[in-house]
């Protein structure tokens, strides 16, 4: 009896340390410490009671913060201290300049990339045009380098050469062409080595220029004398007296060995026009003694006289000659005169030009009262009145010629 009730107290005993240590594990220790960005915990173990310490180191690319905390503690409510920020990304300072190119980046810091680029004219020549900041605080790679673009020796013309000459040309190295043998170089005389590798432009050539001599009628030279005439030799002429110059006084040899612009003419002056049959020049025209070739004048019918329709009253000066005047003039025309009683006239026509006439005579001896002879004026009417006839002696036939106005001129073709 008394063994058994030993056992039980025994048992008992052992349930409450049991029991005591369970709840002592439960309450005391703290979780797994905290995880951070740029730094790696050191210690391996597992359980952390209250405390506890424990302590981290930076991780690869970053520094420590001197007097910065580098550790935590397991407090007594389970929970760890707050970490300080000990921890800074590492800088690799300036990755270096490359000539003739540049670099763009945001920082130097570790995981920056630096990207380079080459100037205009410039290619890059390294494996790689980037540099990055590693954990040990030096850039990847060397580096960058940039050379100048190569352009191939320009081609040779014939009958010329260019310098400089050399096995390469780099960018912007330039090179002149000229011709040998008084020959004209047709073309741009320069170029250069582009930023694409090839030239600016084509190649020039060289040709010969040999305008030949011009002959200007009529003229003298002022200068260019004789020749021979290459590219741009000028020549300079004036007319002689009684001509005048059409064109450029001076002309030059072109590069298609052409004269250029091409060759005045002396032309002789006109004298006074002509005088045409029932026209007359217009007042403008009438003091006038000399006319260039080229000038045109004008006529004006004469009074009794009117234009035709569609026909040029105008003549034209051409190298000392007058050109042939249409037909530009026509008759003013009257209709037949009136009939008379116990008489008649003579001519009888259908129609009657300016200055035409008729004579009237009487029948069975009457005697004629009046003008016999009447003419057509300039307006298309018959002159005087009508004459008439009387019965009387016989008359005898009016040959006197009729008596004609004055005579004035239109101003107007």
């Amino acid at each position: 009896m008394i063994s058994f009730s030993f056992c039980i107290r025994c048992w008992c005993i052992f349930l409450l340390i049991i029991i005591a240590a369970l709840f002592s594990g439960t309450h005391g220790d703290c979780d797994f410490p905290p995880r951070l960005q740029d730094a790696d915990l050191k210690t391996t173990q597992n359980s952390f009671t209250i405390g506890t310490v424990v302590e981290y180191v930076c991780r690869p690319g970053y520094l420590k913060i001197p007097g910065r905390n580098t550790t935590i503690t397991c407090l007594s409510n389970s929970t760890w201290s707050t970490p300080d920020v000990f921890c800074k990304l590492r800088s690799c300072g300036n990755p270096g300049d490359t000539l003739n190119g540049e670099f763009h980046a945001e920082d130097f810091n570790f995981g920056s990339v630096v990207n380079y680029t080459c100037n205009v004219g410039y290619n890059m020549i390294s494996k790689f045009n980037y540099r990055i900041c590693q954990t040990d605080g030096t850039w990847s790679n060397a580096v960058p380098q940039c050379e100048a673009q190569i352009c191939s020796p320009p081609e040779n013309i014939l009958n010329g050469s260019f310098n400089p000459t050399k096995d390469e040309y780099y960018y912007q190295d330039s090179v002149t062409y000229k011709c040998i043998n008084n020959l004209v170089l047709v073309g741009k005389s320069s170029m250069f080595c582009t930023e694409f590798g090839n030239w600016s432009s084509a190649v020039p050539h060289c040709k010969g220029v040999n305008c030949a001599n011009p002959d200007v009628p009529n003229s003298k030279r002022l200068s260019g004398f004789s020749g021979p005439y290459t590219l741009n030799s000028a020549i300079t002429f004036k007319c002689n007296d009684g001509f005048d110059i059409f064109g450029q006084s001076t002309i030059e040899c072109n590069i298609d060995s052409q004269w250029e612009p091409s060759l005045p003419q002396c032309l002789g002056r006109c004298g006074s026009p002509p005088s045409l049959l029932y026209a007359e020049l217009k007042p403008d025209f009438v003091d006038q003694k000399t006319f260039s070739s080229g000038a045109e004048v004008q006529y004006a019918c004469l009074i009794g006289y009117n234009p035709i329709s569609g026909k040029n009253s105008t003549i034209i000066c051409h190298d000392a000659t007058w050109s042939t005047p249409d037909v530009f003039c026509t008759s003013q025309i009257c209709p037949p005169p009136e009939n008379i009683v116990n008489g008649s006239f003579i001519p009888q026509k259908d129609q009657y030009l300016y200055k035409e006439s008729v004579t009237y005579q009487c029948f069975n001896n009457m005697e004629i009262v009046g003008d016999p002879s009447r003419f057509c004026t300039a307006t298309g009417k018959w002159s005087s009145v009508v004459p008439s006839c009387n019965a009387s002696h016989r008359t005898q036939w009016h040959s006197a010629a009729p008596t004609w106005p004055k005579e004035s001129h239109d101003t107007e073709a």
